[in-house]
């Protein structure tokens, strides 16, 4: 048996080869969602209401569920587009949003999202 096996402090357990929660490792413990997006090189996007009503999504969503045809504002976090669709499955009318933008929907797409997808830029 190598001493990798034995050692108690790798975040591997190479017996039974599972990772550790990712939370217990204290670094990441104090990142907000907002640093982590940054600092891996994605973004987030934020759909709903001016009132801050809505969901935070943080990798592409075919349906947005509950908050399908809910949304008339939008902010992107990070470091990376979003295509938000009129049509669950990404179809339909589509629209670019811009990596740390934010706004209305317009009135084209206003209330009538219902999926979403990051876009590598």
């Amino acid at each position: 048996m190598s001493n990798i096996n034995n050692h108690r402090n790798h975040r591997v357990d190479m017996n039974n080869k599972q990772i550790k929660d990712l939370y217990s490792i204290e670094a990441v413990q104090d990142l907000s969602h907002k640093t982590a997006a940054t600092i891996s090189g994605g973004s987030q996007l934020f759909l709903g209401e001016r009132d801050g009503r809505g969901t935070t999504l943080r990798n592409a969503q075919r349906s947005l569920g509950p908050y399908n045809n809910k949304s008339s504002v939008y902010k992107v976090v990070g470091s990376g587009d979003w295509i938000v669709y009129s049509g669950k499955n990404f179809r339909g009318q589509s629209r670019r949003l811009e990596s740390n933008s934010s706004g209305s929907l317009g009135a084209r797409l206003s209330y009538d999202i219902e999926s979403a997808r990051p876009v590598r830029n």
